[in-house]
């Protein structure tokens, strides 16, 4: 009898605290991470490297959106693409020189 109570007891500390012995490792090994690179080489040559291999040149469907004339050409660009792939799941990893890194969870 006492042990059922002590079980009980100290899971619902644990739910009380926000832990769970399943939660974070179960995630970890039901998902993995994909990375993809932006590249800034000018909007002719802005492209996107895929996780696996594929590159996507970018710079020329960008140019369809209309650029204020004070707004920064990399900088808008890069934004642009940036949100393109947001909108696939992807958020921002870290961002070295003219290269942005962005990062997805995938399940296995």
């Amino acid at each position: 009898m006492r042990k059922p109570v002590l079980t009980m007891a100290l899971f619902g500390a644990m739910a009380i605290c926000g832990l769970s012995p399943f939660g974070a490792a179960a995630q970890d090994m039901a998902s993995r991470v994909e990375y993809i690179d932006i590249r800034w080489d000018g909007t002719d040559r802005m492209c996107i490297v895929f996780p696996d291999g594929r590159v996507e040149f970018v710079g020329a469907e960008l140019e369809k959106m209309p650029r204020p004339d004070d707004a920064n050409k990399r900088a808008f660009y890069m934004t642009l693409a940036m949100n393109k792939m947001a909108a696939q799941g992807y958020e921002f990893a870290g961002m070295i020189s003219d290269e942005i890194v962005m990062k997805r969870r995938i399940p296995r």
